[in-house]
């Protein structure tokens, strides 16, 4: 089966944008969608999640392996930091997925999700790389309550980002796909929507996933950038 890929993003109600992402037909003709959401304000963040995008893309389009072009990303945005003190401590996620034929390959580090949407459902294959999983499991304990774990102050602190440092936390998989699925990289703004928001929205154009976030009206919503790949037909 052949995909096809399409991209949108919005900077939310934030005064700059510091998600990048691409789209690129590879040699062998698998497709592939890399997406980063930097950190580090706006010099930092916007750097950071350029260069390891761009870093991505030219190692994977010299025929590298998915580990390999994280590590390249990896060591971009390290190597900038330490070329300019202003972008100290900068960094960034990144989500990648690579389909062909009838399987898709990830590779992610923090927490910008990568969805399966499938017959009316949403399922995040990559893992969140953020506390939230911590503070939800002390919720499901009853150490917390619910309404304490939504709104904890350290739900979105990162437990890993590409930053130059070595990786201790890197999500990895394949997955069987069958006709009909299709795939979403996101950035965490997209989180604005309920699961069964997303997996209602997945169909249309990408732009009314931006448009069905931006319309929930959130104070300070965050950037927000979706990449859909679906089959032809």
């Amino acid at each position: 089966m052949a995909w096809r890929g399409e991209g949108a993003q919005h900077r939310g109600a934030r005064p700059y944008q510091e998600d990048s992402w691409a789209l690129r037909t590879l040699a062998d003709g698998a497709l592939l969608a890399v997406l980063a959401d930097g950190m580090g304000g706006h010099a930092g963040g916007a750097t950071a999640s350029r260069l390891a995008v761009g870093a991505f893309l030219k190692a994977m389009e010299s025929g590298r392996s998915l580990r390999d072009a994280l590590d390249a990303a990896n060591g971009a945005v390290g190597a900038a930091a330490r070329r300019d003190a202003a972008l100290d401590n900068m960094g960034t996620t990144l989500v990648a997925a690579v389909v062909q034929g009838d399987e898709v390959r990830w590779i992610s580090v923090g927490d910008s999700p990568f969805y399966l949407a499938t017959h009316g459902q949403l399922e995040r294959l990559n893992a969140d790389h953020s506390m939230v999983p911590q503070i939800e499991a002390l919720a499901e304990r009853g150490i917390i309550t619910p309404e304490e774990a939504a709104h904890h102050p350290g739900r979105h602190t990162l437990r890993e980002a590409v930053m130059g440092n070595p990786l201790t936390l890197i999500d990895e998989g394949r997955r069987g796909l069958g006709p009909g699925d299709r795939l979403l990289v996101c950035s965490d703004g997209i989180e604005t929507l309920e699961s069964a928001e997303i997996a209602r929205q997945a169909p249309k154009p990408v732009q009314a996933l931006i448009d069905a976030v931006l319309a929930v009206g959130v104070l300070g919503q965050d950037n927000v950038t979706v990449i859909r790949l679906e089959q032809e037909v």
